[in-house]
């Protein structure tokens, strides 16, 4: 069985939204794009069949959003949290001033069904 790659979805996702001028899986060596969206995830084996094989997935999908001049990254944050909750995805949300440059971190958890792929939260 074949596990459904979560970090695709994350990537498409983060492109799929205009006002992002940078989104990447790794920091980059200067910020000179703003805003920028920098994503990790992190998965762990959470249903095996009686095959071994994973039919469920846990995801850990962490977004940090980074703007300078103290700009707002509300509506970036709101449409995010919009889009992986309507996945299933459940999230919790900081934020943080380095000195001119706002940041904001999402984080979103859920199961995945590799078979179904949809997505549910922990019981």
């Amino acid at each position: 069985m074949e596990i459904y790659n979560v970090k695709t979805l994350v990537y498409k996702t983060l492109k799929a939204i205009p006002e992002l001028s940078y989104v990447s899986a790794f920091y980059p060596d200067k910020f000179a794009k703003f805003p920028t969206a920098i994503y990790k995830t992190t998965q762990a084996s959470y249903i095996r069949n009686n095959k071994q094989e994973e039919t469920d997935t846990e995801w850990n999908i962490t977004i940090d959003l980074y703007n300078d001049n103290n700009e707002s990254l509300t509506q970036i944050k709101n449409e995010l949290i919009a889009k992986f909750s309507a996945m299933g995805f459940s999230n919790s949300v900081g934020d943080q001033d380095l000195n001119g440059i706002s940041r904001v971190v999402l984080v979103f958890t859920g199961v995945v069904d590799n078979t179904s792929k949809r997505v549910y939260q922990k019981g």
